[in-house]
């Protein structure tokens, strides 16, 4: 059970997606941020802005330590995680946490997964990514899912 203000952040290629929840576990917003040119610093200054606005207690972010993921995406997430600093909780979850709590609900891929969040909170229903082909992007609103999900599997883990 969330009791506290958790917000989530995914950071891709065009920028980041992030969810904010309130002490019920509601979502009291999410987006997506779009930095052009993509650089670290520019979304460093948006996520900072989110978090002085909405003042969280724990911060959420993958793991991607050792992660296939593009040096600039590990080197923000490593910024991201010295808001530890600022009496705030930085926790991180790896892909791997994530896909194996989503399987127990019977969801192994990133559409499923966005599915099933979507069943729970309805209100990401118009985001809900169409399931891609292999060739195609990933769909712009999917890192607002895969923040969420690294929420819920942050629950999973408390419970």
């Amino acid at each position: 059970m969330i009791t506290e203000r958790i917000i989530s952040i995914y950071p891709n290629t065009v920028g980041f997606g992030y969810v904010v929840l309130n002490e019920k576990g509601e979502i009291i917003d999410c987006a997506i941020v779009a930095i052009n040119p993509i650089h670290n610093d520019k979304c460093l200054k948006r996520i900072y802005q989110i978090i002085k606005y909405y003042q969280p207690n724990i911060i959420i972010i993958e793991d991607c330590e050792n992660s296939k993921r593009c040096e600039r995406i590990k080197k923000l997430v490593s910024q991201i995680n010295e808001y530890e600093n600022e009496n705030i909780k930085v926790i991180k979850y790896k892909k791997e946490q994530v896909r194996s709590t989503f399987e127990v609900f019977g969801a192994r891929n990133k559409f499923e997964i966005s599915r099933k969040i979507s069943e729970v909170y309805t209100q990401l229903q118009s985001k809900l990514p169409d399931k891609r082909k292999t060739w195609e992007p990933e769909d712009y609103y999917q890192a607002i899912f895969d923040a969420m999900a690294l929420v819920l599997t942050h629950q999973y883990f408390l419970d």
